[in-house]
């Protein structure tokens, strides 16, 4: 009798190592996984850099930059819109992401940029669309935004063929301080590095969230296995 509950208890020992040792990795793959999809980014555009100080009359340097989320993409176009009333538009140049790419500053307070990638070599990952250099016309903050609505063929877009796929609310902005003076600027500089070397924010609840469940998935893959 007693050697039989002796094998039962170690049958079932084995029987729970078993469950563990095959159940362990399908849920670390189970994790990983969601861990994989909570990084991935969506097609949007954004301004580098996004905050700055300049000296009233001084030119700089603001990046338009294209992240394609994974897709393959056609074509962009970024409308942007700036305050005309403390920004002038020096010059617009384009970036290296694709091998065609125009704009027109025609109209005061707004920038059209297009770039087409090459037939049937559509574009993916991240890049610089173009450079704007801007000047200060007067003291104030002046910002720098993409026009964009959901659905809306005129605004800003990323093109996957005859698709629009950019998410509006992923578009980053700009925000750019134009003092009088060069000590006002360089406070205000100091003060804008320290909070852009603190770690961005604007993913963390997709994020927690996908962790979160690839988490409970792994625990299931241990106990259910």
């Amino acid at each position: 009798m007693t050697k039989t509950v002796t094998l039962i208890y170690y049958g079932c020992m084995t029987v729970k190592i078993r469950k563990i040792t095959y159940g362990l990795p399908v849920g670390l793959l189970l994790f990983l996984t969601s861990f994989v999809q909570a990084q991935t980014t969506s097609p949007h555009l954004s301004l580098t850099p996004a905050t700055k100080s300049e000296v009233l009359g001084d030119s700089f340097e603001v990046s338009v930059n294209v992240d394609t989320g994974g897709k393959a993409i056609g074509s962009v176009d970024a409308i942007i819109e700036y305050d005309q009333t403390s920004l002038e538009v020096v010059s617009v140049s384009e970036g290296l992401f694709f091998p065609t790419v125009t704009s027109t500053t025609a109209t005061l307070g707004k920038i059209k940029i297009y770039g087409i990638a090459a037939t049937g070599v559509p574009k993916t990952g991240t890049g610089i669309l173009a450079t704007i250099t801007f000047k200060g016309k007067s003291e104030g903050t002046a910002l720098v935004s993409f026009t964009c609505q959901s659905g809306s063929t005129v605004d800003s877009n990323i093109n996957e063929g005859s698709v629009d796929v950019i998410v509006c609310s992923e578009n980053d902005s700009g925000s750019y301080i134009i003092s009088s003076s060069s000590s006002s600027a360089t406070q205000s500089g100091s003060s804008e590095t320290t909070a852009s070397a603190l770690p961005q924010t604007g993913g963390l609840e997709p994020t927690i969230l996908l962790l979160g469940i690839g988490v409970i998935l792994s625990i299931f893959g241990l106990v259910f296995w």
